[in-house]
């Protein structure tokens, strides 16, 4: 067997209703000022309004920005960025898909560290620790809550880029089920695939491991199980859990 090395540096609170346990978290983190990263259209299902009460009944003040869009831009982080700093929050909540975590990632090193985003592009550029951010995926498919990665385009030469450091991963992930209830059957299915995907990626890396393995082959059986009927049926509880 070769050799290996893993970290997990991050707190995850999974389950169903788990999201009810933001305002604990927060508090415990002295956290009275949040500034939440979303996007319209979880707006307009009604999630965005969601998750602000359950911030504001634990007595915490909320900040929104809810313009970001797939394949977010610099322009995006930088309006991020500025309205951050101007409300005065302390800590941020990254509430959506891939792109609300991205930005998110990198809205927490400008706010700490000021300059260019495109500074800290590639790997291991972030000098210290971001500010404090909770992830709350609301699909299944990214995993930005877990990684230590973003993405970012900059859309004056129509380029993707990657800033990666361990110091932007998120300090808690929330992961409640009933937030992926709420996707169409498109969206479920195209998440559901997408983390098969990486699932199949992880283990048939040259840089697997029997930890890696073991993960992947249960990801892959979860999901070989409960795709169809998720997506079939997005008020099926075990299926989303899965």
């Amino acid at each position: 067997m070769k050799d290996f090395n893993f970290k997990i540096p991050q707190n995850i609170e999974f389950g169903l209703g788990s999201l009810n346990k933001l305002p604990e978290i927060l508090s415990n983190n002295n956290s009275e000022h949040v500034f939440l990263i979303s996007d319209r259209g979880l707006e307009s299902l009604g999630v965005v309004a969601k998750v602000q009460a359950i911030i504001e009944a634990g007595g915490i003040k909320c900040t929104s920005y809810l313009d970001v869009k797939p394949n977010p831009t610099i322009t995006i982080v930088n309006e991020a960025v500025a309205l951050y700093k101007e409300c005065g929050a302390s800590s941020i909540v990254a509430l959506g898909g891939g792109s609300p975590l991205d930005v998110a990632k990198t809205v927490g090193i400008l706010a700490k560290f000021g300059g260019d985003i495109k500074q800290y592009e590639g790997l291991n550029k972030v000098p210290g620790p971001i500010v404090p951010m909770i992830a709350i995926p609301t699909t299944a498919g990214t995993g930005s809550e877990a990684t230590a990665s973003s993405v970012i385009t900059d859309e004056a030469i129509n380029y993707k880029f990657s800033v990666v450091s361990y110091e932007t991963l998120p300090k808690y992930a929330i992961l409640d089920p009933q937030l992926i209830m709420t996707a169409p059957a498109s969206i479920a299915a195209a998440c559901g695939v997408d983390a098969l995907i990486h699932a199949i990626e992880a283990y048939v890396s040259k840089n697997a491991s029997p930890f890696t393995d073991t993960m992947a082959e249960k990801a892959m059986q979860l999901i070989g199980a409960n795709l169809r009927k998720f997506v079939a049926n997005r008020e099926d509880e075990e299926a989303a859990c899965a």
